[in-house]
């Protein structure tokens, strides 16, 4: 009879031995299994992250390669007046940088004039000079990359990927956890309701 007890002991102690504690319940275990696999992920999603980094980074440098040698700067020199800022406007912008606005302007690149609307300062008069960025048709193009962009580049979507994957990993399990308190508590009163009864 005590081999008996003893054995059934020890079968009890086998499955309750990953969960020493009686109390817990299927949903407990489940639950708990969920928050090992997403912290799982989390960690496994770390090398992921910085392989998408640096394929962002080798895609944006040979952007930049790229345009290195297809995006270039000239001097654009104004052909008209801007319009002069009105007085409430000049108050409302006297605390920050000054107004910008778009005027007609040339520009010669490989001897080549070109015309176009450049932004200058509000309030520029004719002839003011500004850097702009030209295509290799000398038409106006946006300002080319820089390392800066490049690195900055890498960083979010290497930062931004681990995010995405923990907001959704963490959205799962606080779906299931949520589901699982429900169980939980209507567990327990089912449980307590009956425990009363017999009494």
């Amino acid at each position: 009879m005590r081999r008996k007890l003893t054995g059934q002991a020890r079968s009890a102690h086998t499955d309750l031995s990953g969960y020493p504690n009686p109390l817990l319940r299927d949903c407990d275990i489940r639950q708990s299994r969920v928050k090992h696999w997403v912290t799982a992920l989390l960690i496994v999603m770390i090398p992921v992250s910085l392989w998408i980094g640096l394929a962002a980074h080798s895609d944006q440098q040979q952007r930049l390669e790229d345009q290195r040698g297809s995006i270039h700067q000239v001097t654009a020199t104004t052909t008209a007046t801007t319009t002069t800022p009105s007085v409430a406007s000049a108050d409302f912008g006297s605390s920050g940088a000054a107004a910008a606005t778009a005027v007609d302007s040339r520009w010669v690149y490989r001897g080549v004039e070109h015309t176009g609307r450049v932004s200058v300062d509000t309030g520029s008069p004719i002839g003011t000079t500004a850097q702009i960025w030209v295509d290799n048709s000398g038409n106006l193009s946006l300002r080319p990359l820089t390392s800066s962009d490049v690195v900055a580049a890498s960083i979010f979507n290497a930062i931004g990927s681990w995010i995405l994957a923990a907001v959704v990993l963490l959205g799962i399990y606080f779906v299931v956890r949520f589901r699982y308190d429900g169980r939980r508590i209507a567990e327990w009163d089912r449980d307590i309701a009956d425990l009363l009864s017999r009494h």
